[in-house]
């Protein structure tokens, strides 16, 4: 998302209700913008007419009102933008934002949250209240009443598809809220607002079994998930790898062994396991029921071998094919068209870089032929 810190503003000239002055943002009611670059002492940072308080990171905050005891029930004011892009469907995300309860003010409650929703929401009726259940929120009957210290607001939920707006702050009705007199002079309720992120949690992959084979290939990449600025990685065991604190390394073990990758979020913990077979015969279980075609007449033949990623394929075919290139671990890097009415093709693929390369031939989707060569350059 852009902005999350109201860092940048469009205008000094600070005045009551003025978040949209931080690019990006809006309100429901009227939410204020501070920053140290205020022409005024009411929307500085960090002395404020709320109170003393430095932003988590940078120069600027927002500030809302969840609560207020007067005849007006059900009064709130919310923080709005619009993110970049709609959210993925069934994807997870993780959302944090930070508050701070102002000085003055006098009535700390629980119920604030985060909204994502697919368009703009506003309050209803004269309290301007959003009745809407916010996918994260603090823990209920926990007001938060930190005036010195930052509190961390966060939690993760699963996308329902199209979500593109989010909206922070109170979504309790004042009979349900847990509310906490912290001693101040102003009968309102009211939090600073900073460090807003959203962040997608990346989804571990399923991975196929990986081969070493003696004499033909030494090590194996493992990628079983992506990475993210929140999430942190570990492998189990470290043996035999270069990265194990990445979700991506190189694997390189003596024996046969089985590797549980551990993907950590601030909220949830993730697994997932994957096999690195070891021995001479390892790689006999990519060709396994497999029947490779060895008769005199007719027999496939990739040369040379090794090549620098140039080389000819001579084949005898009696109907249109399809030539496959492949890494140990099953991914296709390539595909090339077999003509019946031809006995070679040539082929040159610079990207290729060194290593051990498997490579079948199907028709009409069934394995045919089968074979490996090694590109050295």
């Amino acid at each position: 998302m852009s902005n999350g810190g109201f860092e940048d503003v469009t205008s000094c000239s600070f005045g009551g209700g003025t978040v949209y002055l931080a690019s990006g943002w809006g309100g429901v009611s009227s939410p204020d913008l501070h920053n140290t670059c205020s022409t005024g002492f009411s929307y500085s940072v960090p002395n404020n007419s709320n109170g003393n308080q430095a932003a988590y990171h940078g120069d600027g905050y927002a500030f809302f009102l969840p609560y207020t005891l007067t005849s007006n029930p059900n009064k709130r004011e919310y923080v709005q933008t619009n993110l970049l892009s709609s959210l993925e469907k069934d994807s997870k995300y993780y959302l944090s934002f930070q508050i701070s309860f102002a000085d003055i003010l006098k009535y700390a409650t629980d119920g604030i949250g985060a909204f994502i929703s697919m368009d703009t929401v506003y309050g209803v009726g004269v309290g301007q209240i959003i009745d809407s259940v916010p996918q994260v929120q603090v823990p209920d009957g926990v007001p938060i009443i930190d005036k010195i210290n930052w509190v961390q607001v966060d939690g993760f939920f699963i996308a329902k598809g199209g979500e593109s707006f989010l909206t922070i702050g109170n979504f309790k009705h004042d009979s349900d809220l847990t509310i906490q007199s912290l001693g101040g002079t102003s009968i309102f309720g009211g939090y600073y607002l900073d460090d807003v992120q959203l962040h997608e949690i990346p989804a571990l992959k399923s991975d196929s079994n990986h081969f070493i084979c003696s004499g033909v290939i030494d090590s194996t990449f493992l990628g079983l998930s992506d990475t993210s600025e929140v999430t942190t990685y570990s492998w189990f065991p470290t043996i035999g790898l270069t990265n194990p604190t990445l979700p991506q390394t190189w694997a390189k073990p003596s024996i046969t062994t089985t590797y549980t990758l551990s993907q950590y979020t601030p909220c949830d913990t993730s697994t997932i396991d994957v096999t690195v077979f070891v021995g001479a015969n390892a790689c006999d279980s990519l060709t396994t029921g497999v029947s490779t075609l060895n008769t005199q007449h007719s027999t496939p033949l990739l040369y040379p071998n090794p090549n620098t990623g140039e080389f000819t394929f001579n084949y005898e075919l009696t109907e249109p094919a399809q030539l496959v290139v492949y890494t140990i671990t099953g991914q296709e890097l390539s595909t090339h068209q077999l003509q019946a009415e031809s006995k070679t093709i040539r082929i040159f693929d610079n990207e290729l870089e060194n290593g051990i390369y498997f490579y079948k031939v199907l028709i009409k989707d069934e394995i045919k032929y089968t074979g490996k060569f090694a590109i050295v350059k």
